[in-house]
This record gives C-alpha cells, sequence and structure tokens, in this order.
C-alpha cells in the first residue's frame, strides 16, 4: 500500500507507476460485499447525545477535514466500528443525494470543491475517506443520506471509486438512481457484457482522450459492459477529479450537472 502525501507531488509519479503496473493502486483493494440493507430507522439520537442515527448504525461525530473548514454544516462522522478510517463528511439539505467516491488513495477532500458547489446547488452531498471495507464505506455514505432525508441518491465515482460503484450495481442492496464512472478502469473492473443491461438508472462514463490510465479506448470497453450510459471524451490526460480543474472542467461539469437532472427528473417531476 502507499503512504498518502501530498497530492500535487505525487500525481506524475503516480500515474507513471501505476501505468507500469496494470494501475494496481488505483484499483485498490475490492474486499467483501456490501452489507445488507433493511428500512429506515424511525428513531434517532440527538447529535448533542454523541450520535445520529443512521439507517441500520449510528455514526459518531468526528474531526471534519480543513478542506471544510468554514463551510456551513459540513459535518464528519465516523462509522460504527472503524478506528478512524472511513470518515464521512456531509454537507448541503434536501431529497437529492449525491454520494462521491475518491480514487484508491485519496480521502474526503479529493471531491472538496464539486460536493461544495453541488451542496450550494441544493443537492445532499456524502464525501468520504475509504474504510477497509470499500463496499461497505459507499453503502454507509449512502445510507446516512437517507436516513437524513435524501430521497434518491447518485453515486459519482473517480477510477476505482467509480469501478467500484459500477462494480455494485449486481449487489441487490443500495441500488443508486444514478451512476457516474469518472475515469473508470476497464482491466480492473470485473465487468462482463451486458454488465448493465438490467439497471435502469442513469449512467454517465467521462474520461479524457490520452489518460494514461483509463484513455478514450479503455473508457469505451467500460462503455461495453454499460450499453445505457452517456460517454463524455474530453481533450487531455487529467484523470478523474482532476478532470473537473483542468482546463475542460467547464464542460465535465456540465456533463455531470446533465447526468444529475437526468437522475433526479423522476423524483422532481
Amino acid at each position: 500500500m502507499f503512504k498518502r502525501e501530498p497530492r500535487r507531488a505525487l500525481a506524475m509519479t503516480a500515474v507513471l507507476f501505476l501505468a507500469l503496473t496494470s494501475v494496481t493502486a488505483c484499483a485498490g483493494r475490492d474486499v467483501e460485499t456490501a452489507p445488507q440493507g433493511s428500512a429506515m430507522a424511525e428513531n434517532r439520537r440527538s447529535t448533542e447525545e454523541g450520535t445520529i442515527a443512521v439507517r441500520e448504525f449510528s455514526a459518531t461525530p468526528d474531526r471534519l477535514p480543513s478542506c471544510f473548514h468554514g463551510v456551513r454544516g459540513a459535518t464528519a462522522y465516523r462509522p460504527p466500528g472503524s478506528s478512524g478510517d472511513g470518515r464521512l463528511v456531509t454537507l448541503g439539505t434536501g431529497p437529492r443525494g449525491v454520494v462521491f467516491a475518491p480514487i484508491s488513495w485519496g480521502d474526503a477532500c479529493e471531491w472538496a470543491a464539486e460536493a461544495k458547489r453541488l451542496a450550494a446547488d441544493g443537492y445532499h452531498v456524502v464525501t468520504f475517506d475509504w474504510g477497509g471495507d470499500r463496499r461497505r464505506t459507499v453503502s454507509e455514505a449512502t445510507r446516512l443520506l437517507r436516513s437524513r432525508g435524501a430521497k434518491n441518491v447518485a453515486w459519482v465515482g473517480g477510477c476505482m471509486g467509480g469501478t467500484l460503484m459500477l462494480g455494485m450495481l449486481t449487489d441487490r442492496t443500495d441500488h443508486p438512481a444514478g451512476v457516474a464512472g469518472i475515469s473508470p478502469l476497464a482491466s480492473l473492473g470485473g465487468y462482463s457484457a451486458g454488465n448493465g443491461t438490467s439497471y435502469e438508472g442513469e449512467l454517465l462514463l467521462l474520461g479524457t482522450a490520452d489518460d494514461p490510465l483509463s484513455d478514450e479506448g479503455r473508457l469505451r470497453e467500460v462503455a461495453h459492459s454499460f450499453p445505457k450510459a452517456e460517454v463524455t471524451v474530453l481533450p487531455g490526460t487529467l484523470h478523474a477529479a482532476e478532470i473537473f480543474a483542468g482546463p475542460h472542467g467547464a464542460k465535465a461539469r456540465r456533463s455531470l450537472d446533465g447526468f444529475l437532472d437526468r437522475t433526479f427528473a423522476p423524483a422532481d417531476s
């Protein structure tokens, strides 16, 4: 496993290394299946008592990452059974929930800019640090949103985060209303032809044409497994959340916003 280093310093060396090692680090560990879900818990404990009720579990308030300092309503929680990993950060309110998943070595701050933007636009957002069981982390983030009033939830994940989320469409629980894979991986996704044919929600696959980890060819290879997906290919080599901060960030945001509009249109109509 890699030790976390400052992102800017790690970026170029990580891309080159991962390209030579079949993007093992970006894939990370895909362990255990998502826990089974059930009806939302009715009784909620007050945050003043030290916990907040979340579907099938109670999460303890945790330290807010510095990237969310000063954001009104931003709150961090630690899931049950964790020892500091798997921290969830929620911001915004309302019935339209969005879960952002980082790359393999990423954390809650990776999608901070987009999370803040969507929260300001009326979305209820959760982003997180990965826990030891990555599928469970996504499921817990989803249940946290639903326990706080989100009627429908969309998943947005970069690299391994998007790969994992797309792979979770075959699970029987926690189905989202839409999934956006940003630079998802083809070789390590475990997809097969028609993997997404039974999924009725919205799908978006977005990446850059010459990304060493997920170029246009690999992106379209993923699309073979998800024939209903909209595919957006932007110029350049940027990867995952970096695309939104790059020269074609405005186009990436328009694509993501369009995906979210389509995802939540039935609930809003």
